[in-house]
């Protein structure tokens, strides 16, 4: 019995471990998607998890101002978890954890603080005593977000294949040529709205690893 527990525990950690583990990504290395495309959660915003893995706003740090950088459209592959894109876009996968698709975001935005603002405010200023606060909690700020009114996901037929629910929200690009990924999902908003993140984690000590 012992054993089998064991077993079980093993390949839980495997799966969460191969979650967690994604191939890095041909535009927006390191990115988050939001769980849904947002008007907060701008680079200055400090969160936490709990250790339950909850998710708690801290604070949006305004002395901690953003600049914003106008990219174009940016096209490329990433990879996301299937719960990421449950949340974001509906989407339910069967036995699939890594999930990639190609990604095109429309007249895309950046918005970025840079390291020197934030190590003034949370450290020289004495800001991060005031935010962390929970030694059962990680802490992190938001470094930089990309803003949309247009963003399209585009899958293969494999991966459409393990979708358990709402494949009937995709679809199919009708083209003569053969495309690596045929079935798409494209949101469009009446304003900009934060769709990818970058974070960091702080600590009381800046230098606590």
């Amino acid at each position: 019995m012992k054993k089998t527990v064991n077993i079980l525990l093993f390949l839980f950690c495997a799966v969460i471990l191969q979650a967690q583990s994604l191939p890095p990504n041909a535009i927006l290395k390191n990115y988050k998607p939001f769980a849904t495309p947002r008007t907060n959660g701008r680079p200055g915003e400090v969160y936490r998890i709990d250790e339950k893995g909850v998710n708690f706003i801290v604070q949006d740090v305004t002395t901690i101002k953003e600049k914003i950088s106008e990219e174009g459209d940016l096209v490329g592959r990433m990879y996301f978890t299937s719960n990421e894109l449950l949340t974001l876009l509906n989407l339910e996968f069967d036995r699939l954890d890594v999930v990639p698709c190609e990604v095109k975001i429309a007249k895309a935005v950046r918005e970025y603080n840079e390291q020197t603002t934030v190590d003034k405010v949370l450290y020289s200023d004495g800001k991060i005593r005031e935010l962390v606060k929970d030694e059962n909690s990680k802490y992190f700020i938001i470094r930089e977000a990309i803003l949309s009114k247009d963003v399209t996901f585009r899958f293969s037929f494999d991966t459409v294949k393990k979708i358990k629910k709402g494949a009937n929200t995709l679809t199919e690009i009708k083209t003569a040529a053969e495309l690596d990924f045929p079935f798409e999902i494209q949101k469009k908003f009446k304003k900009e709205k934060r769709i990818f993140y970058l974070d960091q984690e702080i600590k009381i000590d800046p230098y606590d690893n």
